[in-house]
């Protein structure tokens, strides 16, 4: 069958829960994802939620084909920092992940931020809403559906599917903190829901790839 479209899935921050959910069940699917993980998160925690250790990700990443993008050293504004401190930022992870594309953490860019960050990644991923053409027209600022649990619902999610299925865009969904159990947290999702929807997408003749495999 001809697959028309593309969807991306991200998970930034590389919470502990997500490792321990959402890796089986996108192996369960075989899909594969990018995975937006900090080096050092401060006390290894971002919004009070444990972060699985970087070595865990690497060796996932590994066996499954998954994707790993620079999300910078300690999860921080790019665009708040010394040029010193922000190329330290972008460098590290770039030569401890061997990432090729940054997920800028909270969104943080700007034009030095860009023209920096080009000298060590392929691509770039914001959270400027909505889908991407194919090709993209920036690929240092490509384009998202942000979920979170005021604006996730399973039919909402299916429905940004379709629509990159019928005009032939790229759909770049991106999650943070995803459990079976309800958070308080405002970017977070629940498995049950991202099943529903992993279920739905992988029936429709639409591509699933990592941002790298489309680039």
């Amino acid at each position: 069958m001809k697959h028309h479209g593309v969807i991306t899935l991200v998970f930034d921050d590389g919470y502990q829960a997500v490792y321990d959910e959402i890796l089986p069940l996108l192996a369960f699917y075989k899909v594969k994802a990018v995975f937006a993980i900090p080096l050092e998160p401060n006390n290894g925690e971002i919004a009070g939620e444990k972060i699985a250790p970087l070595q865990d990700w690497i060796q996932a990443a590994k066996k499954y084909g998954h994707e790993i993008a620079a999300h910078s050293v300690r999860h921080v504004d790019l665009t708040e920092l010394t040029h010193d401190d922000l190329m330290e930022e972008l460098s590290q992870p770039a030569r401890v992940l061997s990432a090729k594309t940054i997920v800028y953490p909270g969104g943080g860019h700007n034009n030095h931020v860009i023209a920096e960050a080009k000298k060590f990644y392929s691509a770039g991923r914001t959270v400027m809403r909505g889908l991407e053409t194919l090709p993209p027209k920036n690929v240092m600022q490509l384009h998202t559906i942000n979920f979170t649990k005021n604006n996730f619902s399973v039919l909402r999610a299916n429905i940004h599917a379709l629509a990159a299925l019928v005009r032939n865009k790229w759909l770049i969904e991106t999650y943070h903190f995803v459990s079976s159990q309800p958070s308080t947290l405002i970017h977070s999702t629940l498995v049950n829901d991202l099943d529903a929807h992993l279920d739905f997408i992988t029936s429709l003749p639409v591509s699933i790839k990592t941002i790298q495999e489309v680039l």
